[in-house]
């Protein structure tokens, strides 16, 4: 090869002399599919012009609109329960009741537990016998158990120092009319149970647990019905700030 004719050979392009081969838009022109390089599914070219999609009518936008409204009224109204108070200001009987978040402690989604702030502004959160106990006797059950995990679980999470009082009430109904401290002793035997699992289940330190027997004292329901009965016999775990 000639000197003059190597020098053509390496000669660059310059960039006046890049061209596109004009291609002509029909559809015939275009591949009806194309080839995914991670798969061996072929997939369609969508060639519909832009301008016959069909618009979404306003009618259905506001029937949609409609549709979410109702839907949201409706699980609204399925979340609220508010029983009414009766004449002499004792809430009725229920397993469920609506409560609200207390000193930033969540909602504790069990049966038979009720929480509210008292005049102190601790949170007081009442179980009933019946969903933490046996039957006839007064061991935990496992729905007991899980209750009160659940509730040590909330406690920490909201204040992982917090001091407890743990206190147990009764129903006033006497079944040994000669024992005057019958309530008392069954009160302080429940608080016991629920204290041991709290200390030896749940790893609580037992210097930040006070425990109270209330026996009969402070009914919380009218005591001449099976329902006010059930609501008078519970446990109440007091939790108060603790501190730095």
């Amino acid at each position: 090869m000639e000197e003059s004719d190597r020098h053509l050979a390496f000669r660059p392009i310059m960039p006046g002399e890049f061209y596109s081969p004009v291609i002509p838009a029909t559809t015939e022109s275009q591949p009806e599919y194309v080839r995914r390089n991670e798969g061996d599914h072929d997939l369609p070219i969508v060639t519909q012009p832009c301008d016959t999609a069909q618009p979404v009518q306003h009618s259905e936008i506001d029937e949609l609109h409609r549709i979410i409204e109702e839907l949201e009224t409706q699980l609204a109204e399925a979340k609220k329960i508010t029983p009414p108070e009766s004449a002499e200001g004792v809430l009725p009987v229920t397993e469920t009741m609506e409560v609200k978040p207390v000193k930033g402690l969540p909602i504790v989604n069990k049966p038979g537990v009720h929480i509210h702030s008292d005049e102190s502004q601790n949170v007081r959160i009442e179980v009933m016998d019946k969903f933490l106990f046996v039957p006839n006797a007064w061991q935990l059950s496992a729905e007991g158990e899980e209750t009160l995990r659940t509730i040590a679980a909330e406690i920490r999470a909201s204040d992982s120092r917090a001091f407890l009082d743990i206190e147990g009430h009764t129903d006033s109904l006497m079944s040994d009319p000669n024992n005057p401290m019958q309530k008392h002793e069954i009160a302080s035997t429940k608080v016991r149970t629920v204290m041991d699992f709290f200390v030896h289940a749940l790893r609580w330190d037992v210097a930040r647990i006070g425990t109270s027997s209330f026996g009969r004292n402070r009914p919380v329901a009218e005591n001449g019905t099976p329902e006010g009965r059930a609501r008078n016999n519970r446990i109440e775990i007091v939790v108060r700030d603790g501190g730095e």
